[in-house]
């Protein structure tokens, strides 16, 4: 009973897909019928050879192909609104069709200038890695003789949307979340003394950006700058303090301990909003109406990053609790001071863009620059 069900299920399935190729191939071949029509000059019965096929819906491809077949059979007709419904059909069914007056009819590229697909925003997801690059405002620390910071991995996932003015300039808005880390080593601590910093922090970002950016080709690159507010969420660090203790002794080693503080709350010792500056490029792929990009950002930290009036007590806390005592213990346990700094990001993305297609009449058709276009392919094929 089992094994009949099945065979009956992909009898089922064969018949749909059988009669699916079949309707298929026969909107084709209207489509060709109504092709040779036009070529005729039979152009009043070419609407109802097509109305079938397109009240049942067809493939993208098929419907480009047959609503610009009417475009261009309502234009003969002298029917301008049937022709323009039609035209509007076609960016429909592919938003970047553009006529080109070295292929397409003339009445038909003017038509064309008419209206716009160009997608008024443009949603999109990204995410990736990034590193911290400490710049010292002000070095503090009176214990050590001797500092070093050094990069470490992060990443980072957020998206956006994107206005676009015109196919090649637009602005941006992003929410991004961020995790970052940077690595200080101090060395000749009190004269001899090693210490090893690890600082992590966690952001939200929210960056404003203009780009510019190519609207042709596969492969179509762009480049931005913009202004960022980066709200600091958490901002934790582990210290590691070797003492080293010299011997008596010259010939023999130095006795060296190593001890690891608890986890410490640096968030007090922070300011919470930051500001910065950026500039970043990449490059979209394009797939069908949508895009996978690469992207680079540098961002230019402008604010100093840690809060110097709390950079060794947390004096937003009431000073005889022992939260109050214990956010000293970096300095007085850790022997670290906070040196006042401002901190860049380099950021590697890969994402994912939907542009929001809207086929529209504009209110202002491009007719003259159609024209110009026009005369300078004209000039070019009589040079030629």
């Amino acid at each position: 009973m089992v094994k009949l069900y099945k065979l009956l299920q992909l009898i089922f399935v064969f018949g749909v897909f059988t009669i699916s190729v079949q309707a298929q191939d026969a909107c084709e071949v209207a489509l060709v019928r109504a092709t040779d029509e036009f070529n005729a000059g039979h152009f009043h019965a070419i609407p109802a050879l097509l109305k079938d096929c397109i009240d049942k819906g067809q493939t993208r491809e098929w419907r480009q192909r047959a609503y610009l077949l009417l475009s261009e059979t309502y234009l003969l007709l002298q029917d301008p609104i049937a022709a323009e419904q039609s035209y509007l059909e076609v960016l429909k069914a592919n938003p970047e069709f553009i006529a080109d007056p070295s292929r397409d009819p003339i009445d038909l590229v003017y038509l064309s200038s008419k209206f716009t697909a160009t997608p008024i925003f443009t949603i999109f997801g990204k995410l990736g890695a990034n590193t911290s690059l400490v710049r010292p405002i002000l070095y503090r620390n009176v214990y050590t003789h001797e500092e070093k910071y050094k990069l470490r991995p992060g990443f980072h996932i957020g998206g956006g949307l994107e206005w676009n003015y015109n196919d090649n300039l637009g602005a941006s808005v992003e929410g991004n979340f961020l995790v970052t880390s940077y690595q200080l080593e101090n060395t000749n601590v009190f004269g001899h003394d090693n210490a090893e910093m690890l600082d992590r922090q966690t952001w939200f970002t929210i960056p404003i950006a203009v780009r510019y950016g190519d609207s042709k080709g596969k492969y179509r690159p762009y480049g931005y700058a913009g202004f960022s507010v980066d709200l600091l969420l958490s901002d934790k660090a582990t210290i590691t303090y070797t003492d080293v203790n010299p011997s008596a002794d010259p010939d023999e080693q130095p006795i060296a301990v190593s001890g690891e503080s608890p986890l410490l709350n640096f968030k007090s010792k922070r300011n919470i909003v930051n500001r910065s500056l950026f500039l970043g490029g990449g490059v979209k792929y394009k797939m069908g109406l949508r895009y996978a990009f690469l992207d680079v950002r540098y961002s230019f930290g402008l604010s100093n990053v840690v809060n110097a009036e709390n950079s060794i007590y947390d004096y937003t806390s009431d000073s005889g609790s022992s939260g109050f005592q214990s956010s000293g213990d970096a300095t007085f346990t850790w022997a670290h001071v906070d040196n006042l700094f401002r901190m860049d990001n380099l950021y590697v993305s890969i994402g994912y863009s939907y542009p929001l297609y809207k086929p529209r009449k504009l209110k202002v058709s491009r007719s003259k620059s159609v024209s110009r276009k026009i005369k300078k392919q004209g000039n070019e094929v009589q040079q030629d």
